[in-house]
């Protein structure tokens, strides 16, 4: 039997979490894009991700953002951390939220008269181009209009 030292076994919080995410992404797909995953990974490992929507439950849940574009098909996203410099004229006061369009909205979705939308927070901003992303893709809320 090896005795480990504590801090050599990893634990389910936020330092062992990889930040960033190699992925293939859609050609339309640009940087700032919020991603949901929309397939089967493949045989290397890399995620395959789509624009989320909370229109369309099946775009759901977003898991990051799309920050850097390889090719046009191939990308790096961000699941949890700080986004630089793809944001502009965030409010510091507001939650950011999956918009309809892909985007991030600091609104919180309120659907037209019977539809009905799906509100997942995505983080906060922490300065005018700073983008906090919590990780956080448990809890998603429908709310009907």
């Amino acid at each position: 039997m090896t005795i480990l030292n504590p801090l050599t076994i990893p634990r389910g919080d936020v330092r062992y979490v990889r930040q960033l995410q190699e992925v293939e992404c859609l050609s339309g797909d640009s940087v700032g894009d919020v991603v949901y995953v929309r397939g089967d990974a493949t045989a290397g490992g890399i995620w395959k991700v789509g624009q989320a929507t909370n229109l369309d439950r099946a775009k759901m849940p977003a898991v990051g953002i799309l920050v850097s574009k390889i090719t046009a098909t191939e990308g790096v996203i961000r699941r949890i951390g700080a986004v630089e410099g793809v944001f502009s004229s965030l409010d510091v006061t507001k939650q950011v939220f999956v918009g309809e369009d892909g985007q991030i909205t600091q609104t919180a979705p309120i659907p037209a008269l019977n539809e009905k939308v799906w509100v997942q927070k995505l983080g906060f901003a922490i300065a005018s181009d700073v983008l906090w992303l919590t990780g956080e893709i448990g809890q998603i809320l429908t709310r009907r209009g």
